[in-house]
């Protein structure tokens, strides 16, 4: 009938319009849904790129659905490691430069003079030569040493020990320097203290370090106490202690960097390089343990 054919082909023309704008509706939608997924993970890859190339400011934003704000982040968070681990890297290269030219320049200058005439090679000017010679090398073994232990190529001879004898020794060895320095240096070890797995050689430098360290922050007239006590686990707990002057607690985070020394106007002659720490900070945690410093 013809108001049934009528209303038929308006039906039929009320749908494909419908359809025709539920479809353009839907192209909008994947449109914009992919465009807001799209773009952060374009402007990923365009940071990516940028930080492959060298350059380590690079930081995305961390809006949009939460897989791309973690990803975002995971991304800062790697870029901000980088970024950090390059500026160690310079700081230490330019920190290495500098210790290496002080004794380098010192021998440079004594040799110029003995060839020019200016100085005798007596006794007292070798023996300064070979001071620095001394501490260059020591410099050298010490950077030596910390890249192997960077590099988990450090050795160690682990065996049962007591830690009574390493620290007894130790102290033995520092107690000339601490009575020229008018420090008393004693040692406290607890009893029943058990054989620790430890390599005697590192060990025993740790403790050197750690009471060298503790000496040349030790005024005339101070002390230095050493003790060693059981811990859990089967575990022992060393502790060098001193009467010095304390360090200011924002230092305390620094004290083991490398090269990093509370008072920046210690001459190197009492002071050393700052590297004593460092070095006992990754022999400490080559054996496992850990090692802190609270004033």
């Amino acid at each position: 009938e013809p108001p049934a054919s009528r209303l038929a082909s308006a039906v039929k023309g009320y749908l494909l319009w419908t359809g025709l704008a539920a479809g353009a509706l839907g192209i909008l939608m994947v449109g914009f849904v992919s465009r807001r997924m799209l773009t952060p993970i374009q402007a990923l890859g365009s940071a990516s790129r940028r930080l492959g190339s060298g350059d380590l400011s690079q930081r995305v934003s961390t809006s949009g659905p939460r897989e791309i704000s973690d990803l975002a982040n995971s991304f800062n968070d790697m870029a901000e490691s980088l970024q950090r681990a390059e500026e160690q890297r310079r700081v230490l290269v330019a920190d290495v430069a500098h210790e290496l030219r002080t004794p380098l320049s010192n021998i440079q200058g004594y040799l110029e003079a003995l060839k020019d005439g200016l100085l005798q090679p007596d006794a007292d000017t070798l023996d300064t030569i070979h001071q620095q010679v001394v501490h260059l090398a020591r410099l050298v073994e010490d950077l030596r040493l910390l890249a192997q232990a960077d590099g988990g190529a450090l050795d160690l001879n682990l065996e049962p020990n007591s830690l009574e004898n390493v620290l007894s020794r130790s102290v033995e060895a520092f107690r000339a320097r601490a009575d020229a320095r008018d420090v008393e240096v004693s040692l406290q070890v607890s009893p029943g203290l058990p054989l620790v797995m430890l390599d005697l050689t590192r060990i025993a430098q740790v403790v050197g370090n750690l009471l060298e360290n503790a000496g040349q922050h030790t005024p005339r007239g101070g002390a230095v106490r050493v003790s060693v006590e059981a811990a859990p686990a089967g575990m022992a707990r060393v502790t060098v202690e001193d009467s010095g002057e304390g360090i200011p607690p924002e230092e305390i985070p620094l004290v083991f960097e490398r090269f990093y020394r509370v008072d920046p106007s210690r001459s190197r002659a009492t002071g050393g390089v700052g590297l004593g720490l460092t070095i006992a900070k990754k022999l400490v945690e080559a054996h496992g343990g850990a090692i802190y410093a609270e004033s």
